[in-house]
């Protein structure tokens, strides 16, 4: 299926160059591909904007933040029970398995 053609107003006509440094042209890449931009979408998008665009977030945090999530939700099931009197205790190895885990999560996540 071929691309559709774009209106004469939409077209993007006007070319312009800029000469930067290897380290300047590498933080630019950097910048870019963490936003899932080009990096001449990247540039545009700052420059009329004024704002960095915003970062996409790295399959290994998701898997992170889905992990603590899951803690969470079973850590407010466990917490329901003992609460509504269906659970006597939570075990205290569990407890402390699962605040081990949090602990590694949260500081993975802030490094």
């Amino acid at each position: 299926m071929a691309r559709p053609a774009l209106q004469e107003e939409q077209r993007r006509q006007v070319q312009v160059n800029i000469r930067l440094t290897l380290e300047e042209n590498l933080k630019v890449i950097t910048y870019a591909e963490a936003s899932g931009l080009t990096p001449a979408n990247w540039i545009r998008q700052k420059v009329f904007t004024g704002r960095f665009p915003p970062l996409k977030q790295s399959p290994i945090e998701a898997a992170l933040y889905r992990e603590l999530h899951r803690i969470g939700v079973n850590l407010n099931q466990a917490v329901r029970q003992v609460n509504s009197h269906q659970l006597a205790a939570i075990p205290e190895p569990v407890l402390t398995e699962l605040l081990t885990i949090q602990r590694e999560i949260i500081k993975r996540l802030l490094s």
